[in-house]
């Protein structure tokens, strides 16, 4: 589906705001559930840039059935119910963050009533997200979907509790770290290939290591985990900036 169709449709010649669809998953990101929020996530992103024109009228309506229609993909893809739940939720905030942060509010029904008050009752759910992720995160490969998509959120600015709380940002970035530290042991990458050994070099290469000392052992352990955590760094990156490189891809048709 066109990104102009999904977020800027056409009004029905009755006039009556609203339409059903369903939004086709694109096949292209981390993980389905990424997938189906892509049109959501990209429509984020372009009307941040519109703060000084008019936002579209039934804006608000419009996406409540853009996340009713990604539920309904969800539920096709087999993911369980308080897995759904939980996604709605965090999508909820990301989007009312946004557009608290971008001043939709004051130009669309998001000053009557959020995405959270709609779909859970809820006014503000900045804090509820990380405790969510306290949870999530004690079963890692149950969630890694849903830890996927909080994770993506955070690298699209999502800040939750921390948006107020400037002062504790560095506590944001360890929980950002520590998340990215789960997934990319969920993803399995190839071993550095600086771990590689060759059969015909053991015999010096045991010699070698009986003259090292536990200091000269440690401090190569300590490079190679270093090198570890950068080479995952950077895999775990590139996929998250193909999916940014995806969303640009969309908001420029």
């Amino acid at each position: 589906m066109d990104m102009e169709e999904s977020v800027f449709p056409a009004e029905p010649e009755s006039g009556i705001p609203g339409r059903q669809y369903r939004l086709a998953l694109r096949g292209n990101s981390l993980n389905p559930m990424i997938d189906a929020a892509t049109p959501l996530l990209g429509m984020v992103m372009r009307l941040s840039t519109m703060n000084s024109q008019a936002m579209p009228e039934h804006l608000f309506a419009q996406v409540v059935t853009d996340v009713q229609a990604v539920e309904q993909l969800l539920q096709e893809q087999g993911y369980e119910p308080g897995v759904i739940v939980s996604f709605r939720y965090i999508l909820c905030t990301f989007i009312d963050e946004a557009a608290l942060g971008n001043g939709w509010s004051n130009k669309n029904e998001w000053i009557k009533q959020s995405l959270l008050v709609h779909f859970h009752n809820e006014a503000w759910g900045g804090e509820k997200v990380f405790i969510l992720l306290e949870r999530l995160i004690r079963e890692p490969v149950r969630y890694q979907d849903l830890l996927e998509f909080l994770y993506l959120c955070f690298s699209l600015g999502f800040r939750g509790r921390y948006k107020v709380a400037i002062q504790n940002l560095d506590e944001f970035d360890q929980i950002y770290r520590r998340l990215h530290h789960v997934l990319h042991k969920l993803r399995g990458d190839a071993p550095f290939p600086l771990l590689h050994q060759d059969k015909k070099m053991q015999g010096g290469r045991y010699q070698l290591i009986k003259r090292l000392t536990v200091k000269h052992v440690l401090s190569g352990s300590l490079v190679i985990v270093v090198l570890f955590y950068l080479f995952y760094l950077l895999r775990l990156d590139s996929q998250t900036q193909d999916i940014l490189h995806q969303l640009n891809r969309l908001l420029a048709r």
